[in-house]
């Protein structure tokens, strides 16, 4: 009886042993995370409270900042990280749909916005999460994008024409509206607009609200230049991530989530509208609007259909909710999209 007791005890001291360097090798998951403004930023602080909520969901990470959105990207890409936060436009090479959700002049509202992002994160749309080997894990709203400018009379489309605006050179929807205007496009990237609009090499760059103060773009805007209140996008952030490298049940964990905190996330973004003076506000006419909200559609379309930037379906959601908030839109008749 006495060996027999040994003999199990002997058993389960083994078994012990040898799932003991699983446990002990097992470590957090990292979550790559861009934020201009690096570990101290507004975005990586907001993923703290996710890294939270998600040990409760059984997954373990360990946030990782970038202030390199290329580098976040790629380090993802290369499975250097199991998921990654990046903007809807840089997340457009891994997922179409969500990364439409930028589409210049699609959602003139944080209303807007906030109807598509909730609607397309519930359970009954998950489908539309997955795009070939990756699944979106949440949509948080990161700002209006506005055009700034060094000379505040530059205020209309065609007084853009000949202008160097600095353009994201990773972005083919920008590139192909700024030569559509008949700008002179000046590539650049997150980490370079900034100086270069401060500078004086352009004479025009596109950020958030919030880039006014924390990138310092009044410096650009000076006395002479504004920002033209028209929103150019939506910008967005994107938690993305393979789908087999992650439990199933997590990305709608994750997912709701974001939905639960998307109000909050949008306040959070207007307080960064409110970072530019009034009197550094540009106005124009709703006469304009409404034929840049115009050319905007042609451009979207153009997008879509000659250089496949744009997801259909993404876009056609977006014109319904468009014309669900404002039925008097002339694009309602028109159905293009």
């Amino acid at each position: 009886m006495l060996r027999s007791l040994m003999s199990v005890r002997t058993l389960l001291a083994l078994g012990l042993l040898a799932v003991a360097p699983s446990v002990a090798s097992a470590a957090p998951a990292t979550l790559c995370v861009y934020d201009p403004a690096g570990g101290n930023g507004d975005i990586f602080t907001m993923m703290k409270d996710y890294r939270t909520a998600a040990a409760g969901w059984g997954v373990e990470f360990e946030l990782k900042p970038y202030t390199d959105e290329k580098t976040a990207a790629e380090d993802f890409k290369a499975g250097k990280c199991v998921a990654a936060m990046v903007t809807g436009t840089r997340v457009r090479q891994f997922h179409k749909f969500v990364g439409s959700i930028e589409a210049m002049g699609a959602l003139p509202t944080y209303k807007a916005l906030t109807m598509v992002a909730k609607n397309i994160q519930k359970k009954k749309a998950a489908k539309l999460m997955k795009s070939g080997d990756y699944e979106v894990a949440g949509i948080f709203p990161g700002g209006s994008v506005y055009l700034m400018v060094r000379d505040r009379t530059v205020d209309t489309v065609e007084e853009l024409a000949g202008k160097r605006i600095a353009t994201l050179d990773f972005d083919k929807a920008a590139k192909v509206m700024v030569k559509q205007i008949g700008a002179t496009l000046v590539p650049a990237d997150v980490s370079t607009f900034a100086s270069m609009f401060n500078n004086g090499s352009v004479d025009a760059a596109y950020a958030p609200a919030a880039a006014y103060k924390a990138l310092e773009l009044y410096k650009g805007v000076g006395t002479k230049g504004g920002v033209i209140r028209y929103p150019l996008a939506q910008m967005n952030l994107v938690l993305i991530s393979r789908t087999a490298a992650l439990p199933a049940e997590f990305f709608q964990k994750s997912r709701d989530f974001a939905i639960a905190n998307f109000d909050k996330a949008i306040a959070r973004v207007k307080k960064g509208d409110t970072d530019v003076p009034k009197a550094a506000w540009i106005e124009i006419p709703d006469t304009d609007k409404a034929r840049y909200d115009q050319m905007f559609l042609d451009v979207r379309v153009k997008l879509r259909d000659d250089f496949k930037v744009y997801n259909k379906t993404m876009l056609k959601l977006m014109r319904r909710i468009r014309c669900k908030i404002d039925g008097a839109r002339a694009e309602c008749a028109q159905k293009r999209e």
